[in-house]
């Protein structure tokens, strides 16, 4: 149950608040049936009514300021419930780490938002009409046990309709989550390839294709929504002549042979709508519940990898002494193609190593394995001796890593060097001034905003702020990935100078193509399709 992420002394408090909420009804039906019994009688008092009118009037007055905290306790526990999903659903999104996104916004937007509305909610009103059901099943039977009988025997026909709709809105759900699923997927496609669609004159072509996956999903959701409704509609038609008409016939003939009392009738059948109503609408909730199962599923897997979170290494457990990659080699889980093989070399502290092989080969490949991120075929990765093949928290913190495309966040140029890390003013500078950054940060200054994707910044300084970052970490070993393969020359060069004069750290790069000038710089050069050879 999803209440149970909302502190447990507001939970507590909702209950009591869903009490009083129901004494409301229990309270102005008492007060109806001893005003109708008084007026039905013989009875000429007058006064004695107005004082029962008065005293239903004051308790309204009491019950209509208790409903507003039950609302402002209600509204908290979603906002309370939402915000431990928001929570868990993004720690556990960020951990994966996966290049495919589209599931993941998804369920942190349009997902997450089903499930506040289809089950956060529908499980807070599932409690008060729970509530409200015994309570007014309790005092019907109190006044009348041989009418409630009447009136629960006849709720169970709207239950029979409910059971045999549940899973029709489970399997609708479903389809409309995957619908929404892609339909997020083309919108975000379509957004970041508005610039290349511009260009090459596919603008209609690019809108069609996601209003195509909007009307799929629309159709996907017209048609959840429409089973709900007709579900619904079916259960009140039931429901009223089940428990409303048939019931009233039986109390009407009792009532004509004077075994009841025209209050008491009438308290009866407000009752009854207060206990077979709750029973009717805990039925439509469960449907609401019940459609939310789909995205309530991937919800549980991020709360339970919250609960029970791996333990994070954030620095590497020794001194970085060596790293050796023995006889190396990769296959694809999917075609068990083999993409390399017997790969061999060894990198000592701050030795700058290139690793060339041609496009396609295979490079940002290795650099995942030897972060333990893959796991290879065969072959061993060992740091300090140490085996750690596929062992990403051995591995990945003895390294940096240097992107082709770095990914900037829509953030101050502090943030995206530092990450959010806490670290003092002089680590800061030391890498701003390390990674080349100086001139950008006296102009803009690091609370200066860089734009989305980094677009108030040239390529040379998304490539410098990533360099920052890595030397910011401290970590022993610096991995390139066609770091500078997509700049000019000049730049590339530059960035080359910056990467390889720092002493303290040991670089490899992977690269296709490089200038002369710049692979004079490295201590080795190993070309990867050659593997039994080693060019120093």
């Amino acid at each position: 149950m999803s209440l149970k992420y909302a502190p447990k002394y507001r939970v507590f408090l909702f209950i009591i608040f869903c009490i009083i909420k129901a004494c409301d009804v229990l309270f102005i039906a008492y007060m109806i049936k001893l005003m109708l019994n008084l007026a039905s009688s013989n009875s000429k008092d007058v006064g004695e009514l107005i004082k029962l009118a008065t005293i239903a009037g004051c308790g309204q007055l009491f019950f209509t300021c208790s409903n507003f905290f039950y609302e402002h306790l209600k509204m908290t526990i979603i906002k309370n419930v939402n915000l431990v999903l928001k929570n868990a659903n993004l720690h556990y999104l960020v951990a994966q780490g996966k290049s495919d996104i589209k599931s993941g916004l998804s369920l942190m937007t349009n997902d997450l938002k089903q499930i506040e509305t289809g089950r956060v909610t529908a499980q807070l009103d599932m409690c008060y009409q729970s509530i409200l059901f015994i309570g007014s099943l309790s005092f019907a039977f109190i006044n009348s046990w041989q009418m409630t009988i009447i009136f629960i025997v006849a709720s169970i026909a709207p239950a029979i309709v409910q059971i045999l709709t549940s899973k029709l809105i489970t399997r609708k759900a479903k389809t409309w989550a995957n619908a929404n699923a892609d339909y997020t997927q083309h919108v975000s496609d379509s957004l970041n390839g508005a610039p290349a669609a511009k260009l090459y004159n596919v603008q209609a072509t690019i809108i069609s294709r996601a209003i195509f996956s909007a009307k799929k999903m629309e159709e996907a959701l017209r048609s959840m929504n429409f089973t709900q409704a007709w579900a619904l509609e079916l259960i009140y038609t039931v429901a009223e002549l089940c428990c409303f008409i048939i019931p009233c016939t039986i109390g009407g003939i009792l009532m004509m042979h004077g075994q009841l009392k025209v209050g008491t009738l009438v308290l009866m059948v407000d009752l009854a709508m207060n206990f077979i109503t709750p029973v009717v609408t805990i039925f439509q909730e469960f449907n609401q519940v019940k459609s939310t199962d789909p995205m309530w599923k991937k919800t549980l897997e991020a709360l339970n990898y919250t609960n029970k979170p791996e333990k994070v290494v954030t620095k590497a457990k020794e001194n970085f002494n060596n790293l050796k990659i023995k006889n190396l080699g990769y296959r694809t889980n999917k075609t068990n193609t083999e993409i390399f093989n017997n790969i061999n070399f060894t990198i000592t502290p701050g030795k700058k190593t290139l690793l060339m092989a041609p496009s396609g080969w295979g490079k940002t490949t290795l650099l995942k394995l030897m972060m333990g991120d893959k796991k290879p075929s065969h072959g061993q990765i060992l740091i300090n001796d140490h085996n750690l093949t596929n062992n990403w928290q051995g591995l990945h913190n003895y390294f940096s890593y240097v992107n082709q495309k770095p990914f900037l966040f829509d953030d101050t140029l502090r943030f995206n060097i530092t990450l959010g890390r806490d670290v003092s003013d002089k680590e800061l500078q030391n890498a701003i001034h390390e990674a080349g950054l100086d001139e950008l940060v006296k102009e803009k200054g690091l609370d200066s905003p860089v734009g989305e994707n980094g677009n108030q910044l040239s390529g040379g300084q998304i490539q410098r702020i990533e360099i920052a970052r890595a030397l910011l970490s401290k970590r022993p070993v610096l991995l390139a990935d066609e770091a500078t393969s997509a700049l000019d020359p000049h730049l590339s060069l530059d960035i080359h100078q910056t990467l390889l004069k720092n002493p303290n750290i040991a670089v490899i790069e992977v690269a296709h193509k490089i200038s002369p000038q710049e692979k004079a710089m490295f201590d080795q050069i190993i070309h990867l399709d050659q593997p039994n050879e080693n060019n120093n």
